[in-house]
């Protein structure tokens, strides 16, 4: 008879060996600022692949940061026809068309160049949304931006971004989420210190629920407790360790009732956070295999000036530097962390895996992930293929 636990280390065995390192490609990442972006390339380096991104008559452009002539970064490149929609290979004067990655002309060679419309370079589907630059970084014609662009994102009045460039594995901070690190990791930064916060969560339950554009896995749990004896040892937490100053808003926000919600390719969800009445989401596209990007976005939904006003000076005097620069700081540390554990195992996450109650909501991410991210080959999911390897 298969139990629980056998299913769920059976789902962490699948996730290890099919879950790919540099994300899920078959989806729109956020990037970049779209005031980052100008007539002047700018380099980045998204899943492993260089690529350049470029404004030509206003609108943003990627195309892959390597000349083929070369490999030359085109990104050292300039513009050598004003008013085109072209880029010009600084080593050898390849010219390449941005809309479509055709080379043009090969400027030391002449006008009639055997090199015209022969080479391409590979170009990455791009939009705009809320001031941020999007990719889609799969091999299939992308979907609507609107399927992965969270719609109560899309709707906000404001938002504001932070970018860190960070040393780990996007699997690791998108398992950070929940009430197992937050009632222990938390508890020493100045956010939550001046919060009456609970220590134990007992009966953690992950849902998946259809809201905004797509189903997120949600975590909730059956009963939280402030402090527990513990035989032997004492009161934890100890009385005093939280100033009870502010209150924690629970409340439901746009219909969204789970504090904490996490979504493919790797989105997490957090209700009124970095303050009350904010939305906040995570990405965290991975640049190579060390490092990635952790893109946080906070939203707001002010309808007046005056409102707007009091929003920003909330965010601004504490939820930035309080809540997603220091409070997210201690994830950091500790993705850091398990990316030094795994590396020292072989590349796994956990060998063997150790469960506990909490972990609840990481391994229903995982199955959620296993069975729902979309096909980036051979025409199956991923965990159709996992069933298909039982039946060789």
């Amino acid at each position: 008879m298969t139990t629980a636990d056998d299913r769920a280390a059976e789902v962490v065995r699948n996730y290890d060996d099919l879950v790919p390192v540099l994300g899920f490609r078959e989806y729109w990442y956020p990037v970049c600022l779209a005031s980052e972006v100008s007539e002047k390339p700018l380099a980045m380096t998204i899943m492993g692949e260089p690529i350049a991104f470029l404004r030509r008559s206003g609108k943003v452009y990627a195309l892959a940061d390597e000349c083929p002539h070369r490999g030359t970064r085109l990104s050292l490149g300039s513009c050598q026809f004003p008013g085109t929609n072209t880029i010009t290979c600084a080593y050898h004067g390849w010219t390449f068309d941005v809309t479509n990655g055709r080379c043009v002309a090969a400027l030391t060679a002449g006008p009639d160049s055997a090199v015209n419309n022969k080479v391409t370079v590979r170009t990455y589907p791009v939009t705009e949304c809320q001031g941020i630059v999007w990719v889609w970084m799969g091999k299939r014609a992308p979907v609507a931006p609107e399927a992965d662009i969270p719609e109560l994102l899309r709707r906000a009045t404001v938002v504001r971004v932070v970018q860190r460039y960070t040393y780990g594995n996007w699997r690791w901070h998108v398992e950070n989420p929940g009430l197992g690190h937050a009632l222990m990791l938390h508890r020493s930064s100045m956010y939550m210190r001046v919060r009456n916060y609970p220590g134990i969560a007992r009966g953690i339950e992950p849902r998946l629920e259809e809201t905004d554009c797509g189903p997120w896995l949600c975590e909730y749990c059956k009963e939280i407790q402030m402090a527990a004896e513990y035989p032997g040892l004492g009161v934890w937490p100890q009385p005093g360790s939280a100033w009870g100053l502010v209150r924690e808003d629970m409340s439901p926000q746009f219909g969204v009732a789970a504090k904490v919600s996490m979504r493919l390719p790797g989105i997490t969800r957090v209700t009124h956070f970095p303050i009350n009445g904010a939305l906040y989401y995570e990405w965290f596209v991975q640049i190579d295999a060390d490092h990635y990007n952790y893109f946080q976005i906070a939203c707001g939904f002010p309808k007046t000036a005056l409102e707007r006003a009091w929003f920003l000076w909330r965010y601004y005097t504490w939820g930035r530097p309080a809540g997603m620069i220091r409070f997210n700081r201690q994830d950091i540390t500790m993705v850091g962390e398990s990316e030094r554990f795994a590396k020292r195992h072989q590349g796994r996450w956990n060998g063997p895996t150790r469960l506990y109650e909490p972990d609840r909501f990481q391994i229903a991410w995982r199955d959620y992930a296993l069975r729902y991210a979309r096909d980036f080959e051979n025409g199956r999911t991923a965990q159709e293929r996992v069933e298909a390897g039982r039946g060789r």
